[in-house]
């Protein structure tokens, strides 16, 4: 396997397996701590790890494993009133766009704009700074 696909899977099972360690991903892609440790360093692995499960998604899917658990008989790991508050937050995250992401999207998409037809860009630009105030003043 070519080192990059290497380094793309290990680091998919790193992030994915929170209870994995450098040493564990590094026996099981056949290559040094070492190496994994300069690739998580250098790819920010620990915290592309903590966004993948601390996500409103991947914690929804969580909960909802445990919800299914529950109907299949097996003792709750989590309270039901505990559930019910994490669920009922999360869905009202899931209604609100965060400002700082909707940035973040917006910075992309000019930059990929920019690369395509630059005029069209600078105009996009304009109303996606208008956009992103709008967003701030709904927080407020």
């Amino acid at each position: 396997m070519a080192k990059d696909t290497v380094r793309i899977k290990a680091e998919g099972y790193y992030i994915e397996n929170i209870d994995a360690s450098q040493k564990e991903v590094a026996a099981l892609y056949k290559v040094t701590e070492k190496t994994i440790g300069t690739w998580a360093k250098t790819y920010e692995w620990e915290q592309k790890r903590l966004d993948f499960h601390a996500s409103p998604t991947r914690i929804k899917q969580l909960l909802q494993n445990e919800l299914l658990n529950i109907a299949k008989g097996d003792t709750a790991k989590l309270p039901a009133d505990a559930i019910a508050k994490l669920m009922s937050t999360l869905d009202r995250l899931d209604k609100k766009a965060d400002p700082i992401v909707v940035k973040k999207i917006l910075v992309d998409l000019d930059l990929y704009i920019s690369q395509v037809d630059p005029e069209f860009a600078a105009k996009c630009t304009y109303y996606h700074k208008l956009f992103l105030q709008h967003r701030i003043s709904l927080e407020s």
